[in-house]
């Protein structure tokens, strides 16, 4: 009796051991996909100080990774090439110009001139193309790259620039095609804008000359209202923030509904917010927590051991039996 009341109790707090490693293990792995998450949530922005920012709106982090000295020139019309982690920008001269993360370099971009007589002050990178609207107007610009090398340090030229006219936009009034900013989704291939005075519309990038549809119209004639604009990189939540107050929110891709992010705001320098963001930048997610998989490993034996004993004593249950 005594010997059965003993075996139990041994059970019993074995029981309770595998179900609390069981919660520490789900909770590390939980904790973990939360952070895996949030590492698709990197992107640049840039500063009035012409300083480049990683910004993570999910975790409500920035970090400065680039200053003015180290760009030498001011940025804007930023744009991102996930794949080779690479940053374009527009200069000062309104030349073509992107900075090569993996060497901590600024370079030009050669082949053909983007032809440019003011800042665009919107871009997005999308199939190997550098995409624009020209500044004020309704002609959408598509700048293709071709590369000579690979990977990070793949040397990008212009080697043809597309125009499209896009039709029903008319831009004029508090419809002024000035930004503001553009996102494009990489799944998709749907380009997405806000005006510096909040119209919000979207391109179908597969026919852009007869794809306008404005989800959003402009509140009216306050250049206070308008965004600038970066996917994640899963390019399942679109983020705007607003250079005016620095306020971050996600944006509903059916009609521009905005919904803010508490707590997340970057007046980061001259009173200002960013004034133009970059797309998602590929950051590497972490290895499963090391001590999320010692609990399941941990979990797994405590399980495997009292198996073995049960299955001992039916054993030597059926051996007695039987003599």
């Amino acid at each position: 009796m005594n010997t059965t009341t003993t075996v139990h109790g041994v059970f019993s707090v074995l029981h309770k051991t595998l179900l609390l490693l069981a919660v520490i293990a789900v909770v590390a792995l939980q904790g973990n996909q939360t952070l895996a998450a949030s590492f698709n949530t990197f992107m640049y922005g840039v500063d009035v100080a012409n300083d480049i920012w990683l910004l993570n709106p999910a975790d409500k982090t920035s970090t400065k990774v680039l200053t003015s000295s180290e760009i030498g020139q001011t940025a804007n019309a930023l744009a991102v090439d996930y794949a080779r982690d690479h940053l374009f920008f527009v200069n000062a001269a309104n030349t073509f110009d992107y900075w090569e993360r993996a060497t901590g370099t600024v370079k030009s971009v050669g082949g053909l001139s983007l032809g440019l007589t003011a800042d665009p002050n919107n871009a997005a990178f999308y199939n190997d193309s550098f995409w624009y609207f020209e500044h004020n107007s309704d002609v959408l610009k598509q700048a293709q790259l071709t590369y000579s090398g690979s990977g990070s340090t793949a040397v990008p030229s212009v080697t043809g620039i597309n125009s499209f006219a896009i039709l029903g936009m008319n831009p004029i009034g508090v419809n002024t095609n000035s930004f503001g900013d553009i996102a494009i989704d990489q799944n998709s291939g749907t380009l997405y804008a806000v005006t510096s005075r909040g119209r919000f519309y979207s391109l179908d990038l597969t026919n852009p000359t007869v794809s306008f549809t404005e989800l959003r119209s402009s509140p009216g004639n306050d250049r206070t209202v308008g965004l600038q604009l970066s996917f994640d990189a899963l390019n399942s939540t679109l983020y705007g923030t607003n250079y005016s107050t620095g306020d971050w929110y996600t944006i509903d891709l059916n009609n521009g509904d905005l919904t803010q992010i508490a707590g997340f705001n970057t007046i980061v320098a001259g009173g200002r917010g960013f004034r133009d963001l970059g797309g998602a930048v590929s950051v590497a997610v972490p290895e499963p927590s090391t001590f999320g998989l010692a609990a399941v490993g941990l979990v797994g034996g405590l399980g495997y051991t009292g198996m073995r004993r049960r299955r001992r004593k039916a054993d030597q249950a059926s051996a007695a039996l039987a003599a």
